[in-house]
């Protein structure tokens, strides 16, 4: 019985042990036509910076607004996630921090092989806006959604 009272604090503890901040996020933008070959993240800390891949964004894909949305750099930055090709499109589906780990679940968009329009690929990308804090780390996981053709 002793033991089992030096235990309780523990499982107590463990029960209702606080859990990573809560943070939020949003799409931003996102599009077909980045232009850019190779997959990478890129983090955006300010204005001039974001900017900066806005202009370049709109050279491949006109359909942009000529002005990158308005985002307050002193509470927010930007993630832009950039599928390079061999896709078919790219998702942004969940952000959550684990233990510091800023983590984004991204889908990659395949169609079925059968498909006709399986030969268009794209180079697709997504801004994602978040909280500053909370994170110091950025890991990505990346899973493929099977379209299927009609």
């Amino acid at each position: 019985m002793p033991r089992l009272l030096l235990l309780l604090p523990i499982i107590l503890f463990s029960a209702f042990r606080l859990s990573d901040p809560v943070f939020e996020w949003k799409i931003l933008d996102s599009g077909k036509n980045s232009g850019c070959m190779k997959q990478k993240t890129e983090i955006y800390h300010n204005e001039k910076q974001f900017r900066k891949a806005w202009l370049e964004l709109r050279k491949e894909d006109g359909s942009l607004p000529e002005q990158a949305p308005k985002v307050d750099f002193k509470e927010k930055l930007i993630i832009g996630c950039f599928a390079g090709t061999q896709t078919n499109g790219l998702e942004a589906d969940s952000l959550w921090i684990n233990k510091g780990e800023l983590v984004i679940r991204l889908i990659r968009l395949s169609l079925q092989p059968k498909c006709h329009e399986a030969k268009l690929l794209v180079t697709p990308f997504v801004f994602i806006e978040t909280d500053r804090s909370g994170w110091n780390v950025l890991k990505e996981q990346e899973r493929v959604r099977i379209i299927e053709c009609e």
